[in-house]
């Protein structure tokens, strides 16, 4: 009789560090998510103002270009050259949206080490073989 209160305290005792451990697995995998998900907000901000830079530049300097080539055309070619102008700006944005699309598919996920460790700790604590 003396043997059932030591085996159940026993058993109590190892419940307890395994939710120990696994309250400690726990955390640092959210710890690491936070931080996945603070270097994801940083890098899309960057992302964010390099390409608004770039565009608001790319614009200026396109314009400008345009207007001085439909400058140096003759009156009568004029608005042709506008036509010209607006139809390869045209295709050279579609393109350029093509390749952003092409760019953010071929990324991986933004947790993507989370996930893994996790998967890692399912397959540690999985009991089925």
């Amino acid at each position: 009789m003396n043997r059932l209160p030591m085996l159940i305290s026993g058993f109590s005792g190892t419940a307890g560090r395994f939710g120990g451990m696994a309250a400690q697995v726990l955390q640092d995998r959210l710890e690491l998510l936070g931080l996945e998900l603070r270097e994801a907000k940083i890098r899309f901000v960057q992302a964010l103002l390099l390409a608004c830079i770039g565009v608001v530049f790319a614009l200026l300097g396109l314009l400008l270009l345009v207007l001085a080539i439909i400058y140096v055309l003759p009156l009568e070619w004029r608005l042709y050259g506008l036509l010209a102008a607006a139809t390869i700006s045209m295709l050279a944005g579609t393109m350029v949206f093509i390749a952003l699309r092409r760019r953010l598919v071929q990324k991986p996920l933004a947790f993507q080490q989370s996930l893994t460790e996790l998967q890692k700790d399912t397959a540690c604590f999985s009991t089925r073989t």
